[in-house]
């Protein structure tokens, strides 16, 4: 008869002998197949589901937990699941923990990693969290929470990601059950889950930043001096479930964490900044958690502020346009701002763009909830300010406007401005008055700073300044006082008109030059001056001229009195005809210096030509004596001694600009051909004509000292001379005949020299002295007496008939055409001339239609 099997609840040690025998085999799929037949026969056995397991644990723990160090991998998770099943289903008692927790710690908990399968302490990590579990709502924890810390410390760097979160969980669970003793092992938790701050994996850190904020809020305060600083640098992490969880875990700190009155300024940076986040739904989450944080604030220290509460005021008038926060919040920045903002500073000076972009829209925040209480702290601001608006990252200076537009509505003009008065050669710093402005009020900022700060711009040795950053600013700058303090600029308009007319005058680049006559348009319009920017610079013209004071020996292309001297003389259309007595010593001093840049003398030159070219509008409303007054200087002091022969190339181009300069003096009406006229202030046009020489008795004096110039520089080396010189004299012809002063002395001593550049070496000049010969005799002095002056008319026809045999065609045609024009000097002669050597021309064909022509007349 065979023995009967014993069974479980009467006998466990008999009922499971055989398997506890096989525990000990040497082959491991053996070992494998006893603890799963435990199993089975201890949980699945329908039969033994009314067993006690209290009593069936203590025969067989130690042979089950002896597996969890068994060389099969197989082996460890088949007795770990048995162990987890003991656990699900025996009653709450510390003596199971006494014996399994100690085992678990030897293969998780252990400086080195003796459980080398992840899987197997994934298992385990989970049974320890079942057990959390089961004895949450008990004290038997308490007694074990050293080796809890052991397994969790360890387990929290594990190279296993799934063996890390569920880590994570388990601490996260501790830290609530075992709130009352967590802070007493708080400190060893940190460090361990700060290191999976880096991980790759979002869930990892995500993970990590929610265990961080468990521990803060059941640890001492040495966990949040060690974990404040990491937290606040995942507020840059790329994932957005990251920067969330931050902003989660602080928010809830500012609300239930025991010692947050001490930390306040430490935590406030990092809700701020996640109110500036780029997704909005963090950006949501942060509002709503800083409104209920200032709410609840505000219950808290009901009783202290009482009497504010009492006296609160609605919206101001003046505030920006965003939603206030409310009073508590308000409170709390006030309260903690003078620890915040030294911070913010030396962030400020860092390497890294983000970090210097995040305080400063942290920046923005604080002034916005600081209110005035961030008057005190001021200086400290706006040295912040200035390092940001200089920053090279653009998203950096934005915030730094936005900062400084914020800071301007709340902080008075006389607080701020005496920290900046001595700045504001800095563009940095003009960036951060103009965006203050824009955030100040107009009745504050006109009663004082409005004129020193204009004062202070308007200074030669600011508003000079060719740096395309700083006049870029310049211009902001200015743009907005007018934009703010509007008709009340009138006060100032004239160092606002030195400023941008300067900059209109040098500017960098066209851009620059472009936002300056817009400034100067729109002072114009606030000051009603007229409908053109002719009727400001009639208003503020002379100070430009005033203030140009340097030497004109010093001066070069880039200097900035010879870029104001010519933009006068380019741009000042009528204004400057009430100036004329400050702009005649200039362009003397300027062009009859000998040592003066040529480059200089060149450009002003040119001006001067321009001017006098635009008579009819330039001087349309100068008085007549004063206008005499400026041409004596012009021709006498200024043109003439440019005209007299020097050696060297230099020279010869300034003589150049000398006679073009003189043509355009001479010129009668040089409007006339169809030009635009500009209008007057008014838009109305200015019917006054201008002639520079109106009478006989303004021109006659120069005519005597001209002629001998022209007459020299008729020879000039130079092409361009000699074709100016050709002008000049046709001008000086035209003009001395219709104010009947064109003397037979001045007509030979000029036709002459004409008559050599028939041969020149420039065919232009040659055709120019064809045209000035029929000018010069057009215009000669009636009656000519062909009589006495035969001799002058015989050299006149002799050169140009021989040129009716030129090489070149249309000289031959332009030379007959002349010759058909001056043929009323003397036909008799001229016919006599051509018939007399007729057959030794070869051009018969225009020698004929000459003999023609001067028969008919002679008829």
């Amino acid at each position: 008869m065979c023995d009967l099997k014993p069974e479980l609840k009467v006998n466990p040690r008999g009922a499971l002998e055989q398997y506890i025998t096989s525990l000990q085999s040497e082959s491991k799929m053996a070992r494998k197949q006893a603890f799963l037949k435990i199993n089975q026969e201890i949980f699945e056995n329908p039969m033994n589901s009314d067993c006690d397991l209290t009593v069936i644990f203590p025969e067989i723990y130690a042979y089950i937990l002896k597996g969890f160090s068994d060389p099969s991998e197989a082996c460890r998770e088949a007795s770990a699941s048995i162990i987890s099943n003991f656990i699900e289903y025996l009653p709450h008692n510390d003596y199971y923990l006494t014996y399994i927790l100690p085992v678990i710690v030897r293969r998780i908990g252990c400086a080195e990693i003796v459980e080398d399968s992840e899987e197997i302490r994934l298992i385990l990590i989970e049974l320890v969290h079942k057990i959390i579990e089961k004895y949450k709502h008990t004290h038997h924890l308490t007694s074990f929470f050293n080796e809890f810390t052991s397994i969790l410390t360890k387990t929290s760097t594990d190279p296993f990601p799934k063996v890390k979160l569920e880590a994570c969980e388990c601490i996260i669970l501790l830290s609530k059950i075992l709130h009352r003793d967590f802070h007493f092992q708080s400190e060893s938790y940190i460090k361990p889950v700060l290191t999976n701050f880096a991980h790759q994996h979002f869930r990892v850190r995500v993970a990590a930043i929610r265990v961080i904020g468990a521990i803060i809020i059941a640890g001492n305060a040495k966990c949040f001096e060690l974990s404040i600083t990491p937290m606040a640098e995942k507020l840059f992490d790329e994932n957005t479930q990251v920067r969330m969880q931050v902003t989660l875990e602080v928010g809830n700190w500012m609300l239930t964490y025991k010692d947050r009155y001490s930390f306040w300024h430490r935590m406030i940076p990092l809700l701020l900044t996640s109110l500036s986040d780029v997704m909005e739904n963090i950006r949501e989450t942060a509002t709503k958690l800083w409104s209920d944080i200032g709410l609840q604030y505000m219950e808290e220290n009901e009783e202290d502020l009482k009497k504010k509460l009492d006296f609160l005021k609605d919206v101001p008038s003046h505030y920006p346009d965003v939603k206030r926060p409310n009073f508590g919040c308000r409170v709390l920045v006030q309260n903690n701002i003078g620890k915040i903002v030294p911070a913010i500073g030396k962030e400020m000076e860092g390497w890294q763009a983000d970090a210097r972009l995040r305080v400063a829209q942290l920046l923005c925040w604080l002034l916005l909830c600081a209110e005035e209480g961030a008057t005190q702290h001021t200086n400290t601001i706006v040295k912040i300010l200035q390092r940001g608006a200089g920053d090279e990252d653009t998203r950096v200076v934005l915030e730094i406007k936005r900062a400084s537009e914020l800071f301007g509505y709340f902080i008075a003009p006389e607080t701020w401005w005496p920290l900046v008065e001595s700045e504001v050669d800095s563009w940095a710093t003009l960036m951060v008055i103009t965006n203050i402005l824009k955030g100040s009020r107009a009745e504050l900022v006109k009663e004082k700073v409005m004129h020193e700060l204009c004062k202070e711009l308007a200074d030669p040795d600011r508003c000079r300044v060719r740096k395309p950053k700083f006049q870029t600013n310049l211009l902001h700058v200015t743009e907005a006082l007018m934009n703010l303090c509007k008709e009340d600029c009138v006060s100032v308009a004239e160092e606002l008109f030195i400023i941008n007319f300067t900059v209109y005058a040098m500017p960098f680049d066209d851009k620059i030059q472009f936002m300056a006559v817009s400034n100067l348009d729109k002072l114009r319009h606030l000051e009603k001056c007229g409908r053109t920017l002719t009727s400001l610079y009639e208003r503020h013209m002379r100070r430009v001229l005033v203030d140009i004071t340097s030497d004109a020996l010093t001066w070069t292309l880039l200097t900035p009195d010879r870029c104001l001297l010519e933009c006068v003389l380019l741009h000042a259309g009528y204004a400057m005809g009430e100036q004329l007595h400050l702009i005649a010593p200039l362009l003397k001093e300027c062009l009859a210096t000998p040592k003066v840049d040529p480059e200089v003398k060149l450009k002003v030159f040119t001006a001067l030509s321009t001017v006098l070219l635009r008579r009819q509008t330039n001087f349309s409303k100068c008085e007549m004596d004063k206008l005499e007054a400026f041409l004596k200087v012009v021709i006498q002091d200024v043109i003439m001694p440019n005209l007299v022969w020097a050696p060297g190339r230099t020279a010869e181009a300034i003589r150049s600009a000398a006679v073009a300069c003189l043509c355009s003096a001479l010129q009668d009406d040089p409007q006339a051909d169809g030009e635009l006229v500009d209008t007057g202030a008014d838009g109305d046009s200015i019917e006054k004509k201008v002639n520079l020489f109106a009478t006989k008795e303004s021109l006659e004096p120069f005519i005597d000292h001209i002629v001998p110039l022209l007459v020299s520089l008729a020879d000039d080396n130079s092409t361009l001379t000699r074709q100016h010189t050709m002008r000049a004299i046709c001008c000086l012809a035209s003009l001395a005949k219709q104010r009947d002063c064109f003397a037979v002395e001045a007509l030979h001593k000029l036709y002459f020299v004409v008559l050599k550049r028939l041969d020149d070496s420039s065919d232009k000049v040659r055709s120019f002295a064809v045209r000035t010969l029929c000018v010069l005799f057009a215009n000669r002095p009636r009656p000519y007496d062909t009589v006495v002056f035969g001799a002058h008319v015989d050299a006149l026809y002799s050169a140009m008939l021989i040129h009716l045999d030129d090489p070149d065609e249309a000289f031959r045609k332009e030379m007959l055409d002349a010759l058909i024009t001056l043929s009323d000097i003397d036909p008799r002669l001229l016919i006599k001339k051509v018939k007399s050597n007729i057959h030794l021309y070869r051009n018969k064909a225009a020698y004929e239609r000459l003999s023609s022509h001067v028969e008919k007349m002679l008829k």
